[in-house]
């Protein structure tokens, strides 16, 4: 009874999943498709913005809608999906609505944007991180999912603080940021204050056993691979447009975004269809 309840809840935050889907194609496919929409904006800022078009309409919609439908019909791996692909939605949104200059397109943007973001915060908070967990078993790569989300958050930080802080000390601006055309970096913002310490704390709880961080390990696994082909994708568009590519950033992107992917499906491949009593995910272990 539970379940059903929370799936009766969760439903109505599934169907914003129809306007975002509207919203994504015109969006994604305008930017894409009509000419001389990014007026003002620099050349490497508009074609880092084609390249994840191209993901965002190619895979990202796709498995919105998918996850949505399969969640809606109780599989949790669907359900984890389509909260992931939420996350990145807000995530490129936000970028798009604070960083790229005013368009015709603006208030698509801040439709998506909001959309997504309240699909994300209702769809987390009508789930049941206990009823997740029971899904799982003791083949589930906890170890390796824990790992792995802690070092692909401190291999960001990292590369983000070693380009901020000196510029930061010398009064400087990022050469990202100068490259961009924009005030600052969002992408500096959004990892260092809301994605990277998701990860560290997700990295934490799956650890210990804890109910939460099964479910968001899935969620963050979701939003890495999407992220990570996303950006491979920018890559690609900056050097088929003759722009500045680093090609070891590429390589340690394009391994980020093959690993996220491998992981993704061995962790979600690791749930069962209902909780199976003495396979079941092991209990939680004191934090203390």
């Amino acid at each position: 009874m539970v379940a059903t309840n929370g799936a009766k809840r969760l439903t109505v935050w599934m169907w914003l999943t129809m306007p975002i889907a509207v919203l994504i194609a015109v969006a994604a496919g305008s930017e894409l498709l009509v000419e001389g929409l990014f007026r003002e904006d620099t050349t490497y800022l508009v074609v880092q913005a084609m390249g994840q078009d191209v993901v965002t309409l190619a895979v990202a919609l796709p498995a919105l809608v998918a996850g949505t439908f399969l969640a809606a019909r109780g599989s949790e791996r669907a359900r984890m999906v389509w909260l992931g692909v939420l996350a990145y939605l807000v995530y490129t949104y936000v970028i798009y609505a604070f960083q790229v200059r005013f368009n015709s397109l603006f208030l698509v943007y801040v439709a998506l944007l909001g959309c997504s973001l309240y699909a994300l915060i209702g769809g987390l908070v009508t789930t049941k991180p206990e009823l997740v967990k029971s899904h799982f078993t003791r083949r589930t790569p906890i170890g390796p999912a824990s790992i792995f989300l802690a070092a692909v958050a401190v291999l960001f930080y990292l590369a983000w603080l070693g380009e901020t802080v000196p510029a930061a000390l010398s009064g400087d601006i990022p050469q990202s940021v100068l490259l961009n055309g924009t005030p600052t970096g969002a992408v500096h913002v959004l990892d260092m204050a809301w994605i990277l310490p998701a990860m560290l704390m997700t990295s934490l709880w799956l650890r210990r056993g804890m109910a939460l961080g099964y479910l968001l390990a899935g969620v963050l696994l979701t939003f890495l691979t999407l992220l990570a082909a996303a950006i491979v994708a920018m890559m690609v568009a900056m050097w088929l447009y003759g722009q500045p590519v680093a090609l070891g950033m590429a390589v340690v992107f394009g391994a980020v975004s093959a690993a996220s992917l491998g992981m993704l499906i061995r962790y979600l491949d690791s749930l069962e269809k209902g909780n199976s009593g003495r396979d079941s995910a092991p209990k939680s272990r004191s934090i203390g």
